[in-house]
């Protein structure tokens, strides 16, 4: 090869896989060149190496590629939800540090002029000096406590399950992302083999083996498939806009999602249904319920109210000279007409009216859960017959046809049946694929399982 062609083959071929590179890569490559036009063994060395090198490190891991895992973390990260679901944890939290504490003593301190007065000296003098502490002896304390541990517990489960309902939501919309991804990739093939056949029809046209209405039917398919591709633009605009709002992703970014592949394994409903009873819902409910049982015996305990235990030191004049007495007493509070009975029957009703909640959630979290696992199965069915059974045999007609109309052997209306036949196949395809990954995340959720697991996730468990 001559030497002005060879740098022209070394250039396009560098040219190629700089569209590929990243900048930093861009630099090391245009450096390598220069060095081989004065030192050619080591550059062309160093120019191997790094083509076989960089492209794996730009392919394999390209630069702004989002997977669902991905997504997911970075909402967890930023969520609102997120903060909102750890504050209500660090009250719960407050709350049970609150419980357990003692009441705080009361100080008293007396002035007043009686001894002045016995004396006849006159004057006023402090008289009484008193100190009085509460003594939480009904076990409320204890109560209080196990009515503040239980609602911890609840919080804590309970911000597990706004993560399980936040993967849902970032699932949504990253698969309604992938399938229009599919949905524009698919419309701008469609675009590009109507503009051939376009070209063929006018090819065939001049030539006089295409009639005027056979050509202007094929101008009438690449118009279509140009508004198909306007529409899947504004589609995947909407989707990508709807991304990158719930992600907090800058309006320059273009986040690459992975492609729509089938969804698989299926998992196993008695797993699933097992693990229920450790569902997230499930468990706050629980601690719940838990928290008003105990706020049932809060309410009993607290129809006797805390003794009061009382020092005091008074000064007074006795025996015709000024002395201190000391003495102690207890102060308490007879129920004689409050017996606390209306918060007990309150706090009662709650009971039974959490209880009905859980009962009515564990009913509903079961039954939506068959539902999601039949209809993922179902879609599952379908995608694959659908796959083996459409799609596959409308690709491989809409081949033969495309050849055989190029070399005249079918008319044009098998051509624009084949072409429709083909991208509606794909299309409906692609929307089984979405469909299906769409229930698995809605699964996920009726089950309670979450796909990226965090520290905090273990320690909440």
């Amino acid at each position: 090869m001559p030497g002005n062609a060879a740098w022209l083959f070394c250039f396009q071929d560098f040219s190629a896989r700089v569209a590929s590179l990243t900048p930093r890569q861009e630099r090391v490559m245009f450096n390598v060149f220069y060095l081989r036009r004065r030192k050619n063994g080591r550059a062309v060395a160093l120019w191997f190496l790094l083509s076989c090198t960089a492209p794996m490190s730009a392919l394999g891991q390209p630069q702004g590629l989002w997977t669902l895992e991905d997504s997911i973390r970075r909402v967890v990260e930023i969520a609102p939800e997120t903060r909102g679901a750890q504050a209500a944890v660090s009250a719960r939290q407050g709350a049970l540090q609150q419980a357990g504490v003692w009441p705080n003593p009361q100080i008293e301190l007396r002035a007043d002029d009686k001894i002045g007065k016995d004396a006849g000296t006159g004057g006023t003098d402090f008289t009484q000096f008193a100190i009085s502490q509460p003594l939480p002896l009904s076990g409320r304390l204890g109560y209080q406590q196990a009515v503040a541990g239980s609602a911890l517990d609840a919080a804590r489960a309970e911000r597990r399950n706004q993560r399980v309902r936040l993967e849902t939501q970032v699932a949504q919309r990253y698969h309604s992302l992938q399938l229009a991804a599919e949905r524009l990739r698919l419309a701008e093939q469609r675009l590009q083999l109507a503009d051939d056949l376009q070209n063929i029809g006018r090819r065939r046209a001049q030539a006089g083996e295409l009639s005027d209405l056979e050509r202007l039917r094929l101008d009438l398919i690449r118009e279509a498939a140009q508004q198909g591709l306007d529409k899947a633009e504004g589609a995947y605009n909407e989707a990508l806009s709807r991304f990158r709002a719930y992600l907090g992703l800058s309006v320059e970014s273009m986040p690459q999602l992975t492609s729509l592949q089938p969804f698989g394994p299926m998992p196993v409903l008695d797993q699933l249904q097992a693990g229920l009873a450790d569902h997230p819902a499930m468990l706050a409910a629980r601690h719940r319920v838990e928290a008003a049982q105990s706020d049932v015996n809060l309410a009993r305990a607290e129809r006797l109210p805390d003794p009061s235990l009382r020092l005091f030191r008074e000064r007074d004049f006795l025996n015709g000279r000024r002395q201190d007495v000391t003495g102690i007493g207890i102060g308490l509070t007879v129920p004689l007409w409050d017996r606390n009975s209306g918060r007990i029957g309150e706090a009662r009703a709650q009971v039974i009216e959490i209880q009905s909640e859980r009962q009515a959630l564990e009913r509903d979290l079961n039954s939506r859960l068959q539902q999601s696992y039949v209809r993922l199965k179902y879609l599952l069915l379908q995608g694959e017959h659908y796959r083996t059974r459409v799609f596959q045999p409308a690709q491989r007609v809409f081949d033969l046809t495309r050849k055989a109309y190029a070399s005249g052997e079918v008319e044009i209306l098998s051509l624009i049946d084949a072409n429709n036949t083909y991208f509606d196949a794909h299309e409906r395809y692609l929307e089984l694929l979405q469909e299906a990954w769409l229930e698995a995340a809605d699964l996920r959720l009726a089950a309670g399982r979450v796909v990226v697991s965090t520290e905090q996730d273990t320690q909440d468990e």
